[in-house]
């Protein structure tokens, strides 16, 4: 396999239902330079033979198996401390890419910035809503509430250097409050790119305990004063509201 463009990072735990759709969708894209690496983290039901019949069939997918689970943030800093490609993206096994999410970012890339994410449809049992975010965003918009949804966003390695994830509930907005920490600002194509499966039933869709994970992030991993720490907080409040019930 050539040297990948993009690496993209995809744990799994009894995902045997849905990753073959999320696999699907990365095959599909109409630009071919990425790998993906799986990271089954100690699954209990067929998704470990699953994933292997699509390594079979294609030498950009490679599967790392965690023995026992770990949880989210140990599966996804396996598949970045295995990844070889300049630009790192992220997709879960239960959720799926449109076919020009990362020709799409590319271009962008090519452009000059050096985090990249789009709008994305939240799929869920009634039907389908259009989350978008600002065209372009900087770290003090991000504290107000993450406005990058995982399964859309990719960052440059080579000009911001490598992130990985800490367990605490919401790894990824730690994160990629981090990333622009250090990149000053993103930008987020308005087209939508990504589908985003609103199941209801993951940790992330319980309002109070993601405020929860949400306000020690404030002050206990980026030390914020109690008055910016609850300034942050009213407007995250409010946005998670729009993001679930529109």
């Amino acid at each position: 396999m050539d040297q990948p463009i993009f690496s993209i990072i995809m744990p799994a735990y009894n995902g045997a239902a849905t990753i073959g759709r999320a696999i699907d969708s990365v095959l599909a894209q109409t630009d071919p330079g990425f790998e993906l690496i799986v990271i089954d983290d100690g699954s209990r039901d067929a998704t470990r033979e699953r994933v292997d019949q699509f390594v079979q069939r294609d030498d950009r997918i490679r599967l790392l198996v965690l023995e026992r689970n770990g949880g989210v943030a140990r599966a996804r800093n396996a598949g970045i401390d295995a990844a070889r490609g300049r630009y790192l993206a992220f997709l879960d096994a239960d959720d799926y890419w449109l076919t020009t999410k990362l020709a799409r970012q590319r271009e962008a890339f090519a452009a000059g910035a050096s985090v990249v994410c789009s709008a994305y449809f939240r799929e869920g049992a009634s039907g389908r809503r259009l989350v978008t975010p600002p065209a372009q965003f900087d770290f003090a918009h991000l504290l107000r509430g993450n406005c990058i949804g995982n399964l859309t966003g990719a960052y440059d390695r080579e000009v911001l250097g490598t992130f990985r994830q800490e367990s605490i509930g919401h790894e990824d907005y730690l994160m990629w409050l981090e990333v622009l920490q250090r990149s000053g600002s993103a930008v987020a194509i308005q087209e939508p790119l990504a589908v985003y499966s609103d199941g209801g039933a993951s940790l992330s869709s319980s309002l109070p305990r993601s405020a929860r994970w949400t306000w020690r992030i404030y002050r206990r991993h980026l030390g914020l004063s109690w008055p910016a720490s609850s300034r942050c907080f009213a407007s995250y409040l409010l946005g998670a509201v729009r993001k679930r019930y529109g």
